[in-house]
């Protein structure tokens, strides 16, 4: 009977261990870094999952999380999370460059100019994100229109 407890013990305190395994955010964040580089954008939005849970006040984690939506067509959740780093952070560089995007292939390009519009005010010397979409929606012109 002795042994049992004992046993019973050790085999709560193993489920409990297992039960309560914390989440490293960071570790998360730059996994679902990789798995965007990589094009894997099923396996970004499984562990993105999991880091805006963690970490729900982060813009940064709802723009890639929102990339990842819209890379597999997933545009309304795309808006969504979007819309939800730019609420946290209204200046969020990259979610407004992605959504910019966004709007693009969507064909809303009053909207998608009204992005590069506050990117220009955010970047009055140029930045990455203001490059990108004026080379995005530039593309996209041409292939479209």
């Amino acid at each position: 009977m002795k042994y049992l407890i004992i046993i019973l013990i050790i085999l709560s305190t193993a489920i409990e261990a297992a039960g309560s395994k914390k989440v490293n955010p960071t570790e998360l964040y730059e996994k679902a870094e990789k798995y965007l580089y990589i094009g894997d954008y099923n396996e970004a939005l499984k562990v993105l999952k999991k880091y805006v849970r963690a970490e729900k006040k982060d813009p940064d984690g709802w723009s890639m999380y929102a990339f990842a939506h819209r890379k597999l067509e997933k545009y309304k959740q795309a808006d969504r999370y979007y819309k939800k780093a730019l609420q946290l952070d209204p200046n969020h560089k990259q979610a407004l460059e992605y959504q910019g995007e966004l709007f693009v292939e969507l064909g809303d390009i009053d909207s998608a100019e009204q992005n590069l519009s506050l990117l220009k005010e955010l970047c009055p010397n140029g930045c990455d994100e203001l490059d990108m979409l004026e080379k995005y929606m530039d593309k996209t012109a041409k292939k479209t229109w």
